[in-house]
């Protein structure tokens, strides 16, 4: 006859989970914040979950259909939830779809409260109880937003400009830009590299299952490096990864068919440098 398990010891294994996913999440967190509300966040995550628990149920049952009711247990969420991520599907954003500045700004744009008579957006007083950035604060993203957290932010991101005597807030540009032209190309080879570790993991997950081979997935790393020598070091290592990837690429290209054939599978390899900063800077302190 089979035993439950104590309960403190599913809550150990469960802790554990957690904890393991809280590493794989939080670099995700942290890029996010400054970007995207914590909001759009979580409703990304809902959708992703929702379709990749389709795809789930998908090849562990081929030819069958899935249900809506499958979905509602797998995901933990009810049908009119699903169905609403289902149907949010391909959906294109917009910037004040994902952070409080820009639906500030977009109201301040098209609200014909904070405009005058020829529709264009007014200067604003910054406190007071009438037509004032206070109150297009409020509106736009809340009472828990303080004025003096916005203008600090939106002046910083020279979407508005303050009149000489502080006193009075202009709209300057109404695009609020959550990133950054130059750093479209980072983030684009990162989200792909961080998509191609997430699928070795997954892998290596299940290929027992599938009587697959692992794929490569290795670290090293030490604790115990004199603070003076961590950029020495960082530059040696990253001329000995260079050299290592002119070899996987010389490799490679001896590997490639000249021409493009029905049955082809894509291979790579990828490589990454991390650090972590001594106990004494806590700027770094979480992995």
């Amino acid at each position: 006859m089979s035993q439950i398990a104590p309960r403190t010891e599913q809550d150990q294994g469960l802790n554990w989970l957690m904890t393991a996913m809280s590493r794989m999440v939080r670099p995700m967190v942290r890029f996010s914040i400054g970007r995207v509300s914590c909001s759009a966040l979580v409703d990304l995550i809902r959708m992703t979950y929702v379709h990749e628990a389709r795809r789930y149920l998908e090849e562990q049952n081929p030819g069958k259909k899935v249900t809506r009711s499958s979905l509602a247990l797998l995901c933990g969420m009810d049908g009119r939830a699903i169905k609403t991520f289902e149907d949010d599907a391909g959906r294109e954003y917009v910037a004040s779809d994902v952070c409080s500045e820009a639906m500030i700004l977009e109201m301040w744009n098209n609200d014909p409260t904070f405009h005058d008579e020829k529709g264009e957006p007014i200067d604003l007083l910054i406190h007071g109880p009438q037509i004032t950035f206070q109150r297009l604060v409020n509106r736009a993203a809340g009472r828990a937003v303080t004025v003096q957290t916005a203008l600090e932010k939106l002046v910083e991101s020279g979407n508005v400009s303050l009149s000489k005597d502080q006193m009075r807030v202009s709209l300057v540009n109404p695009f609020y830009q959550p990133v950054k032209a130059s750093e479209r190309t980072s983030i684009e080879a990162s989200s792909l590299a961080l998509g191609r570790l997430g699928k070795t993991l997954n892998h290596n997950l299940t290929r027992f299952e599938n009587d697959a081979p692992p794929w490569l997935q290795q670290d090293r790393w030490t604790t115990r490096i004199p603070e003076a020598r961590v950029d020495v070091i960082r530059a040696e290592i990253r001329a000995l990864l260079k050299r290592h990837i002119g070899e996987v690429e010389d490799y490679l290209d001896k590997e490639e068919q000249p021409l493009p054939e029905p049955d082809e599978a894509a291979i790579g390899v990828g490589w990454y440098y991390w650090e972590k900063p001594p106990v004494s800077d806590t700027s770094l302190s979480k992995d």
